[in-house]
């Protein structure tokens, strides 16, 4: 079967802080806080139709562009300079807000909502190849807890951990836009094997 999904994805905005004054051999710290919306489609918004061939008997029609929740996350990145190389690590935790769907899917009745939260920590090392390109090796590690169904666990449900091993590259155009390309390898069975991600950031 197929299935295809396009619009709109859950809008979220990102303020962060640095604390302190670090430099050569000394450390930055850098705090972060992301709020999340549900402005996109979630898993309960889509159209659901029976599916004999499936062990669930039910099928997406569209696929969902959000999670369905609002999300908080705060985080704390350290960042290490150490001529040539620069050493960095993170972590952030994001709170999943429970909600009541009250929703009928499939004839099953699907009440309070509580996905499970998110706890990720990274790390790795920037190396500069000039003054314009710089080579990145890291590693990123997720763990997703269990959803919870009108206040319960589910029967099923388990805790997943997503690990994945990041490569990048990075060159600046000019002062204020670079572009980034990262390649995300999957070391965990949840995880995606491949992600391969293209951002440009401005200043303004």
């Amino acid at each position: 079967f197929n299935a295809t999904g396009n619009g709109i994805g859950d809008v979220e905005v990102t303020a962060r802080y640095q604390f302190n004054d670090g430099g050569v051999d000394r450390p930055f710290y850098i705090g972060s806080l992301r709020l999340k919306s549900r402005t996109g489609e979630g898993p309960f918004d889509v159209q659901y139709s029976q599916a004999s061939s499936l062990a669930t008997g039910l099928l997406q029609e569209t696929l969902p562009t959000g999670s369905g929740f609002y999300g908080v996350q705060p985080g704390l990145t350290v960042i290490y300079p150490s001529d040539p190389a620069v050493f960095f690590g993170s972590v952030n935790y994001l709170w999943n807000i429970k909600r009541d769907v009250n929703k009928n899917i499939g004839g099953a009745e699907i009440g309070n909502v509580d996905p499970g939260d998110v706890f990720t920590f990274n790390f790795g090392m920037g190396l500069a190849l000039n003054e314009r390109a710089s080579f990145s090796l890291g590693y990123e590690h997720s763990r997703i807890g269990k959803d919870k169904f009108n206040f319960t666990e589910a029967p099923a449900a388990t805790a997943t951990q997503l690990g994945t091993l990041l490569l990048g590259y990075s060159y600046r155009l000019s002062d204020k836009t670079t572009v980034n390309l990262s390649l995300g390898a999957g070391l965990t069975e949840a995880t995606p094997d491949v992600q391969l991600t293209l951002r440009v950031p401005m200043t303004f």
